[in-house]
């Protein structure tokens, strides 16, 4: 079976999307299907210079082709990621596959792959990132709400299957009254190796200096990074003398950075913590082990993958109840779940301060284990996938 994923951007500035859709790709592979990635070369505010536009490449082994991302002045038109080289291609190759696996809508190269899909007769499965939640849905509504009307219903419409990976994103998707069948899978997430687990003296260290909290994601204004540093700093009144810190793994635009270490300081917490930037691989995986909890007061997350590779690693996490992944982790044992709300994270946070426990630690591992292994995903996306190719 040939299958072919469309996905604006693989950068890992774009967060758990196009991180998750390499993995994915991946396993899917270790079974023996021929699966690929059509993208752009995207990469935040600029472009990847690793990728070599309209020529096939490798990135983590996976088969990739990319095309141009069209970079005009305006800001509101480099994010929606305009190619027209992968429109050709495309139209070229569209029925060399048997099924196309979209993810994302609202932007250009899966808004218009649908389209093709469509009109070719390909049957594609859509996985929407939760941009059909109520809070993503008001972010340029005008603009969403103007494409909807004039072709992403018809793309969600068309599409042979909806693919959420939690029942929470299905069910904020419902008031659109979609009609396609609904395929709730979630992504995946791979066990450190021991030789990238980092090593003994990054865990040993852990409880050093009190608490450690851990802050894993984009710098966006969605991830509430800024209710974390207010809560903190509540906690901070009312428990002077409680050891923690606050260590930051992320990058965003520098303006919002900027504004974000002027809030830290404000509030006078900026002495406790640490702002790392972007980490990727063994630095990130040495992180996630390290600390004693990590902490997404998300408002809105339709599964949030910094959640998984906390679990995988036995961390324990701090979520708001609109990061997808709160059912599983309060049902699980593996974490709290607490409002975003200031007040609210910072008396969760101070109950927190005496640590996981080792059973909770324990639980967060095997949550992962058990619920977001990729080889147990990949052949349920396999089967899904065969199911879809019969219909047409």
């Amino acid at each position: 079976m040939r299958v072919l994923h469309v996905i604006p951007s693989v950068s890992p500035l774009r967060g758990g999307p196009s991180r998750a859709v390499l993995a994915m790709v991946q396993a899917l592979r270790d079974r023996g299907i021929d699966a690929t990635i059509l993208t752009t070369n995207d990469h935040g505010p600029g472009i990847d210079p690793t990728l070599p536009p309209g020529r096939w490449s490798e990135r983590e082994g996976v088969p990739l082709l990319a095309f141009r991302r069209w970079s005009p002045a305006l800001a509101p038109l480099r994010e929606f990621a305009i190619s027209p080289g992968l429109v050709g291609w495309l139209g070229r190759h569209i029925r060399d596959y048997d099924l196309l696996h979209v993810h994302a809508i609202f932007s250009f190269p899966s808004t218009w792959a649908m389209v093709q899909a469509r009109q070719a007769g390909v049957p594609y499965l859509v996985r929407t990132i939760g941009q059909l939640s109520p809070w993503s849905l008001g972010q340029s509504s005008g603009r969403k709400r103007w494409m909807l009307r004039l072709v992403e219903r018809a793309n969600l419409e068309g599409a042979a299957a909806l693919h959420f990976t939690t029942r929470a994103e299905r069910d904020e998707a419902g008031p659109l009254g979609l009609r396609p069948p609904s395929l709730i899978l979630p992504l995946g997430v791979r066990a450190p190796a021991p030789s990238a687990a980092g090593a003994a003296d990054v865990l040993a260290q852990a409880g050093q200096g009190g608490i450690r909290w851990l802050f894993l994601s984009r710098l966006h204004h969605k991830k509430q990074l800024d209710r974390l540093l207010q809560a903190l700093a509540i906690l901070r009144r009312s428990q002077p003398a409680a050891a923690w810190s606050l260590t930051i793994v992320g990058s965003g635009t520098p303006a919002y950075e900027q504004q974000l270490r002027a809030l830290a300081d404000r509030l006078g917490v900026a002495d406790r913590c640490r702002w790392l930037g972007h980490l990727e691989g063994r630095a990130k995986q040495e992180q996630l082990i390290g600390a004693d909890w990590l902490v997404l007061p998300s408002a809105a997350e339709n599964f949030g993958i910094a959640v998984a590779e906390a679990l995988v690693c036995g961390t324990p996490v701090i979520v708001s109840p609109e990061v997808a992944m709160a059912e599983l982790v309060a049902e699980a044992g593996a974490g709290l779940v607490c409002s975003s709300e200031p007040e609210a994270l910072a008396l969760t946070l101070g109950e927190a301060l005496a640590g996981p426990s080792a059973s909770m630690r324990q639980a967060a591992f095997n949550l992962a284990q058990q619920r977001l292994a990729w080889n147990a995903i990949a052949a349920e996306l396999q089967s899904a996938y065969a199911a879809l190719v019969r219909k047409t």
